[in-house]
C-alpha cells in the first residue's frame, strides 16, 4: 500500500505566525539538520540556519522567492552545495525534502525559495559561509493556517503524460501501469512540487527499472525538482519497498531529455 498520509503534510506554507521558533523546537531543528548532514556527507553539503528572519527577508526581498515573491518567515535554512557536481544538488534536494518531513512532524511549515539569481556576496553575508554555493532556501515557521488542504487534481499532468514504457516513443497506458503495480504510485507522485509547477520530470520503465529524466532541462532548479520527486517516490513506496536505492548519474547533455537517475522496481 502507499503511504498516502505522507501527502497530507506536503503543502507549502506561504504565511507564518509572527513569532520566533521556540527554543525547544529550534533545538530539534538543529538536531534534524545535523543528522541529515551526517547522512549526506559534510564534505559535499551543508545546511545553514538563520533565525533572524526579518534580516533575511530584508536582504533577499525582490531578489529571491517562491515564483519570484520572497516569503516572510521567522527563520530560514540554506542548502549549500560544496562542489559543482550536479549529483550533489540532487542529493541535497532529496535531503531537504527529508528535513521538511521531519519539520512538519514537529508542527513547522516550510516553503522552498529560489535564490539562484541573488548575488553570492549577499547570500554569503546573510548565511555566514565562505565556501560553496547557495541557490535554494527553506522558509520555516509556524503556519498561520494549520488546516490540512486538499490537493488540486485539475492543475497537474496526467500519469500517462509523464510516464513511458521502454523509450520516449511509447507513452505508458493505465493498464500497463496497473500490470506493473505502479498506477497508484505515479498517480500520487504527480503532486510533488516543482518550480513553477512545471512538472518537468519524465519516467521510463525499462528492464525492471524506473529511469528519471528532466524534460527541457533549464539548470539547477530542475536538479532540485529531480531530488524532490525522487524523495516522493521513495516515501510513497516505503511500506512495500524492497529497499532499492537511486543510482544518481546525471547526464545533462540530452537535447530534449536530461537523464538524472534510476532505481530497480
Amino acid at each position: 500500500m502507499l503511504t498516502t498520509n505522507f501527502l497530507k503534510t506536503r503543502t507549502s506554507t506561504r504565511n507564518y505566525l509572527d513569532k520566533n521558533v521556540n527554543e525547544d523546537d529550534l533545538k530539534k531543528v538543529i538536531e534534524i539538520i545535523n543528522e541529515e548532514s551526517e547522512k549526506l556527507g559534510k564534505d559535499k553539503l551543508a545546511f545553514h540556519v538563520n533565525t533572524d528572519g526579518a534580516n533575511v527577508y530584508k536582504a533577499l526581498s525582490g531578489l529571491a522567492g517562491y515564483s519570484g515573491v520572497m516569503i516572510k518567515a521567522p527563520m530560514y535554512i540554506a542548502l549549500n552545495t560544496l562542489n559543482n557536481d550536479a549529483k550533489t544538488v540532487v542529493i541535497g534536494a532529496y535531503g531537504m525534502e527529508e528535513i521538511i518531513t521531519k519539520l512538519n512532524e514537529i508542527g513547522l511549515g516550510t516553503c522552498w525559495i529560489d535564490a539562484v539569481d541573488v548575488n553570492s556576496t549577499v547570500k554569503e553575508s546573510v548565511f555566514n559561509f565562505t565556501d560553496g554555493k547557495v541557490n535554494h532556501l527553506l522558509a520555516v515557521g509556524y503556519p498561520e493556517d494549520t488546516r490540512l488542504k486538499e490537493h488540486r487534481y485539475d492543475d497537474r499532468l496526467g500519469v500517462t503524460d509523464f510516464v513511458y514504457l521502454e523509450d520516449f516513443d511509447h507513452k505508458v497506458t493505465v493498464e500497463q501501469l496497473e500490470q506493473y503495480g505502479l498506477d497508484d504510485l505515479f498517480h500520487y507522485a504527480r503532486f510533488a512540487p516543482s518550480a513553477y509547477n512545471a512538472q518537468p520530470w519524465r519516467f521510463v520503465i525499462s528492464d525492471g527499472e524506473i529511469k528519471l529524466y528532466i524534460k527541457d532541462y533549464k539548470g539547477p532548479v530542475n536538479l532540485i525538482d529531480a531530488g524532490i520527486i525522487m524523495y516522493y517516490i521513495d516515501e510513497l513506496t516505503r511500506v512495500y519497498s524492497k529497499g532499492s536505492k537511486w543510482e544518481i548519474e546525471p547526464d545533462l547533455d540530452g537535447e530534449k531529455y536530461a537523464y538524472i537517475a534510476k532505481k530497480s522496481l
